[in-house]
Parts: structure tokens; C-alpha cells; sequence
């Protein structure tokens, strides 16, 4: 928690708790805990630039992704090729409308949402009237990222072809390595940005974005 006065600030360490001042901080150091010296204070050097970059990448190979087969598979002198979107049409053709609704959601639905969210941030940060509503979409993807199960879906993919090698011939599909590209370059998007642009002034953002 940091709490920002004139040319100082209150800053609490996460690790022991110790409350302390801090003054300015120059571009590309930290501040650490007095009585720990663990790091409490530090921005995320080119923040919206790497932000926007990671989104923009990850919004590109999310179609290729959701929209190319993941797998394919010979079983008895039958080939099939798999895409999610097949998957979920699947599911709802065989009334599964529970599971069906849940992977269109969380692997389709909240990922594209928090890409577009964070693309959004980004590019408005300089509008000076929408910091509230930047707040609220940020507020609203930490909501929805635990739902974001691409990487839990990737990882079904990978454990399906280990197992059933021995009875069917599986390869990943084309969609697989965009889906494993987009699954990383989201995870560094949300990693890359830093919340305390939403609310820095102009100033600020010029010495830390």
C-alpha cells in the first residue's frame, strides 16, 4: 500500500510490514526495506509500450488459435482434426450446454475480453477523463483472470497426446503453436503492466511508462 505526499511517500514492505517514508525515485532503481532490504518499491521499466505489444501479438494469433485444428488423430485408419470452436459446437450438438458454456467462456470468451481490455488501457492512458473507467476495466479483468483457463486447456491438449499414443496416432494441429504463442504472450502482457499508470499524471507517466 503506498500513499503519496508532497516529494515523499508511505510505503508499507509487503514482507515484514515495516511502515517508512520514501522519497522520489530515479528511473530504473528501487527502494528497499529498511529493516529487511527486501525490495518494496519499484515500476515496470517501458510498462504500456510491452504492455501494448504483448496484447496486440497475443490478439493477432488468438484467432489462428481458436479457429485452426489443435490436434489430429488416427484411430483405426480414421483421420479427425480437432479445433475448440469443433469442440464446443460438439458439446452443444450433444446438449452438454454446462460444460459447452464453460470452455466457450473461459477459453474463448474472457481471454479475447482481457486482451481487448488491456489494448484499451493502454492506448487511452493519456486521456485524462477516463482514468475511472480505465480503473473499472482493470478492476474487471483481475476479476475475470483466474477464468482465463488457456493455459489449463494447453495443458489438457499436451496430456492427451501423451496418453493416448499407445492406442491412437495424435500430432498437434496448426492451431497448437498459436494457441501456445497466445498463451504465453498473454501471460507477459498482464505481467508487463504496471496499475500505477491508471492513476499517475502526465508527468508521471512520461518518467515511467
Amino acid at each position: 500500500m503506498i500513499t503519496a505526499c508532497v516529494k515523499c511517500m508511505l510505503v508499507a514492505c509487503q514482507t515484514c510490514g515495516l511502515v517508512q517514508k520514501a522519497g522520489d525515485v530515479p528511473k530504473d532503481s528501487v527502494i528497499k526495506c529498511a529493516r529487511c532490504n527486501f525490495q518494496i518499491f519499484h515500476r515496470r521499466v517501458n510498462s504500456r509500450v510491452r504492455t501494448l505489444a504483448f496484447s496486440l501479438a497475443a490478439l493477432i494469433l488468438y484467432f489462428p488459435s481458436n479457429f485452426y485444428p489443435v490436434v489430429t488423430a488416427e484411430y483405426q485408419g480414421q483421420h479427425s482434426q480437432t479445433t475448440i470452436f469443433q469442440g464446443i459446437s460438439s458439446l452443444y450438438a450433444h446438449k452438454q450446454y454446462f460444460i459447452a458454456s464453460l470452455i466457450f467462456c473461459t477459453s474463448m470468451l474472457t481471454p479475447v475480453l482481457k486482451i481487448i481490455g488491456l489494448i484499451f488501457i493502454t492506448l487511452t492512458l493519456d486521456w485524462p477523463h477516463w482514468k475511472k473507467a480505465r480503473t473499472w476495466i482493470y478492476k474487471i479483468i483481475r476479476v475475470i483472470d483466474p477464468w482465463n483457463m488457456l493455459e489449463v486447456f494447453l495443458l489438457a491438449i499436451c496430456v492427451s497426446m501423451v496418453e493416448m499414443g499407445e492406442v491412437a496416432t495424435v500430432h498437434p494441429g496448426r492451431g497448437v503453436f498459436s494457441f501456445a504463442a497466445a498463451v504465453v504472450l498473454t501471460l507477459l502482457a498482464t505481467l508487463s503492466f504496471d496499475s500505477r499508470l491508471l492513476w499517475d499524471s502526465s508527468a508521471e507517466k512520461k518518467h515511467y511508462e
